[in-house]
C-alpha cells in the first residue's frame, strides 16, 4: 500500500516538474480545468455489447472524496446485457483539459491498490477500478480532479420470468367450471360444482375468503362473466343477462332487445360491452354492444367460424394506441377451431373483422386457452385438443397482435417456482390476469386430462420489467 502512495506521489511530482520545464509565463496560459467530459468503452469482438454502455457524470449522495465532499460518480445508467464481461476494456476518457490522468484500482489479491496511468492505448479490468484522477493542462496537481467509477451489469436475465407459487390450494371439492376476474381491487374466484356455485376473493392472491352468492344462476358457463363499467356481467345460456356491482349480489337485468337472445360476452371495446346474440326469425348470430347507459345496439353477423364457446378474448391498445380485440379459438356450433378473429375501427369509423388464421397457420384447434397484453406482446397460457389433451405447445406468444405465434423459449419462460423447487403442471381453462401496474401475471386453477379442477396460484414477472431503467 504505502510503495502504491509512494508512486503516485513519484507520477505527480514528475508531472508537476515537467509542466514547469516546458513552459513559462510568456507562453499561451494553459488550462486549469480538469473536469470530466465523456468515457467511451471501444469495441472488443469477443465482449459483443461492451461498446453499447453510455456514461455520464452522475451526483451520488455516497460518495465522499478526499475533502470529505459529497462527489459525482461516472456512471452508466442503462446497464449492460446481462453478464458481459467488463475484465477486458479498451476505454477512452475525455477531459476539458488534462496533462496526466491515472486509474485507481484494487490489485490483484482485493487487499492492497494499484495505479495505471492513462496512455489511450490501455486494456483495463474494470471489475477491479475504484476511480480516475486527471490533472489539468497546466500541471497543477492542486488542481486535480478525482472521479468514482461504476461500471453496472445487469445480474439478471433480463428476459427471464420469475414465478412463485403463492397458494397451493384455494379450494379442496370438484369444481373444473371456474373463472377469475379482477374487480373492485381484488380476485374473485368462481367455482361451479354441479348446480352449486362458490365464490372466493382475494386482495393479493395468497389469502382467500369464501363469500356467499345472492341471485346467481345454477350450472353457469362462469368464462362467460365480464367486467365492465364498474359492474359484473353475465349471459346464461337460456338468454338471461345478470349483473352484480359487487360482485357477491346479483340480478336479472333487462337487454331491451326485441327478436334477439343474448348468447354470450366478449370484450369491452371503446366503452362498450360486446357480446354476440341470436336472432329469433333466422337464427342467425349477430355482434351486440351495450354502452355505459346499459342500452343496447345490433351491429353487423358474425362471420362464419365465429366461437361460441371456451374462446379466448381480449381487447387492448395496439402499438400505434388504437383500440384492438381478438377472439381466439373455442367451439363453433359444429367444430373447434384455430381462428384468430381481429377487430377495430377503420377509417371509415367501421369495426371490421379479419381472420389471421387465413394468412397464418402458426396456432392449433384449441380450446379453453387464455391470453393477455403484456410487453407489447400477446401471450397465450393454455389450450386443449377435441381429445382434452392439453396442446404441445402450452404457452405461446404473438409479436404482431395475433397475425402469428411462436413457442415461448421454455428457458427464459418455464413456469417453476425454483425456491419450492415445483414446476407448474401444463393445463387448460386457467384464469390469467395481469396487473399492469405491478407487470405481474397471476395464474388460477385450471385443468387437465388427469385433474379435473386445480386451485392453485401462481405470481410470475418478466425480470426486465423490474429494472428502474431500461
Amino acid at each position: 500500500m504505502k510503495a502504491v502512495i509512494f508512486k503516485t506521489v513519484i507520477l505527480i511530482g514528475f508531472v508537476a516538474i515537467l509542466s514547469s520545464c516546458l513552459w513559462d509565463e510568456d507562453e499561451t496560459e494553459l488550462s486549469a480545468d480538469p473536469n470530466f467530459v465523456s468515457l467511451k468503452f471501444g469495441r472488443n469482438d469477443s465482449i459483443p455489447g461492451l461498446s453499447g454502455a453510455a456514461f455520464s457524470l452522475q451526483y451520488d449522495s455516497v460518495k465522499i472524496n478526499a475533502d470529505f465532499k459529497k462527489d459525482s460518480i461516472i456512471v452508466n445508467l442503462d446497464s449492460l446485457p446481462y453478464n458481459t464481461r467488463i475484465d477486458s476494456v479498451f476505454p477512452t476518457f475525455s477531459f476539458r483539459s488534462t496533462s496526466a490522468a491515472f486509474l485507481t484500482l484494487r490489485d490483484s489479491t482485493g487487499t492492497g491498490l494499484d495505479t495505471l496511468y492513462l496512455t489511450g492505448k490501455d486494456t483495463v479490468d474494470f471489475t477491479r477500478v475504484i476511480s480516475v484522477t486527471n490533472i489539468p493542462q497546466n500541471g497543477k496537481t492542486e488542481l486535480a480532479r478525482t472521479y468514482y467509477i461504476k461500471v453496472n451489469v445487469h445480474k439478471v436475465e433480463p428476459e427471464y420470468y420469475h414465478w412463485r407459487r403463492i397458494n397451493s390450494a384455494v379450494f379442496q371439492h370438484s369444481g373444473s367450471n371456474q373463472w377469475v376476474v379482477r374487480f373492485n381491487g381484488k380476485f374473485f374466484f368462481y367455482v361451479s360444482s354441479g348446480p352449486r356455485v362458490y365464490l372466493y376473493t382475494s386482495v393479493d392472491g395468497k389469502t382467500w375468503s369464501t363469500e356467499s352468492l345472492s341471485g346467481f344462476t345454477a350450472h353457469p358457463v362462469l368464462r362467460n362473466i365480464r367486467v365492465f363499467n364498474n359492474k359484473l356481467f353475465y349471459i346464461h345460456e337460456d338468454g338471461t343477462f345478470f349483473s352484480s356491482a359487487d360482485g357477491v349480489n346479483w340480478v336479472i337485468q333487462a337487454t331491451g332487445l326485441v327478436g334477439y337472445k343474448p348468447v354470450n360476452l366478449l370484450f369491452e371495446l371503446d366503452n362498450m360491452l360486446w357480446s354476440t346474440v341470436r336472432n329469433a326469425g333466422d337464427n342467425a348470430r349477430y355482434f351486440a354492444q351495450m354502452n355505459n347507459s346499459g342500452v343496447w345496439s345490433i351491429s353487423s353477423k358474425t362471420p362464419d367460424n365465429f366461437p361460441v364457446t371456451d374462446f379466448a378474448a381480449l381487447s387492448f391498445k395496439s402499438r400505434t394506441k388504437k383500440p384492438r380485440a381478438v377472439v381466439l379459438g373455442g367451439y363453433s356450433e359444429t367444430e373447434l377451431l384455430r381462428t384468430v378473429w381481429s377487430v377495430e375501427k377503420n377509417v371509415f369509423n367501421e369495426y371490421k373483422w379479419v381472420n389471421f388464421s387465413l394468412e397464418n397457420t402458426s396456432l392449433a384447434n384449441l380450446s379453453g386457452a387464455s391470453i393477455i397484453h403484456y410487453d407489447d406482446k400477446l401471450l397465450l397460457y393454455g389450450g386443449m385438443d377435441a381429445n382434452d389433451l392439453v396442446n404441445s405447445t402450452p404457452f405461446m406468444q404473438s409479436k404482431d397482435e395475433g397475425l402469428s405465434w411462436q413457442a415461448v423459449d421454455d428457458d427464459n419462460n418455464i413456469v417453476v417456482d425454483t425456491l419450492l423447487n415445483i414446476t407448474y403442471e401444463e393445463r387448460s381453462y386457467q384464469s390469467v390476469i395481469h396487473l399492469e401496474n405491478t407487470h405481474q401475471i397471476f395464474l388460477f386453477g385450471g385443468r387437465n386430462r388427469t385433474t379435473p379442477a386445480f386451485s392453485d396460484v401462481w405470481v410470475g414477472k418478466l425480470n426486465r420489467l423490474s429494472f428502474l431503467r431500461q
